[in-house]
């Protein structure tokens, strides 16, 4: 047996001789490394020989017919093609683990956690480590109240009073994740010693605007 491609020979390809008249085998065996068999002993009959290999196509050489006793066949090279199959789309799909560690904060994936659906971000705030919520919504990190909260990485006038009542302005749906910054950097001001809550929302909608209108008449 020989690659249909490269003309190489394959090696233990798996040999089967059928009888044409029951369809049942009769005999078989394996090539050797260099893709040659041999049947011996083959009854005055018809047969179909078959030839299977892993990753080849089948190969089946019909109209083999043996008249007379001692007669021997030779079948020269048979060529097995590759049965190369091309595989659909692969689409690879990942999750975010609900809480990761880095190396100078704790990120809670809220997207990631359904639990608070319908709630606002004190919900969410009593889910996230190393945070405590009381019961009128203040918060307090590792015991101490003097945190300062952002929104996106910016200061929010939503936030600049009551951290308590602008948390109960936020949807839980509208955040994506919390960030606990026990070790603030230099980039950030002096106070909030204790630590920064910084939440990031799906959409930057939560920053706040001010109107002015002023009327004039006589």
């Amino acid at each position: 047996m020989l690659e249909a491609g490269s003309k190489q020979p394959i090696s233990f390809a798996t040999v089967a001789l059928l009888s044409v008249a029951t369809g049942k085998r009769v005999d078989g065996t394996a090539a050797d490394e260099q893709g040659k068999f041999s049947l011996r002993h083959i009854a005055l009959s018809s047969y179909t020989l078959q030839v299977s290999f892993v990753g080849y196509k089948a190969l089946e050489k019909t109209g083999l017919v043996f008249t007379a006793k001692g007669k021997t066949l030779n079948l020269e090279s048979l060529p097995l093609a590759s049965a190369s199959t091309q595989l659909g789309e692969v689409v690879v799909q990942g999750q975010r683990a609900l809480i990761e560690e880095k190396v100078d904060r704790t990120v809670y994936n809220a997207e990631q956690d359904q639990t608070t659906r319908g709630g606002d971000a004190t919900d969410v705030l009593k889910r996230v480590p190393l945070l405590s919520v009381d019961l009128d919504g203040n918060v307090s990190l590792r015991g101490s109240s003097n945190i300062k909260v952002l929104i996106n990485n910016k200061p929010s006038t939503i936030a600049a009073g009551s951290v308590a009542d602008a948390l109960k302005q936020i949807p839980a749906d509208q955040i994506k994740s919390v960030e606990v910054i026990t070790s603030p950097s230099a980039k950030y001001e002096a106070e909030g010693s204790g630590g920064i809550i910084n939440i990031i929302t799906k959409k930057d909608n939560l920053q706040g605007k001010t109107l002015d209108l002023r009327l004039g008449g006589g």
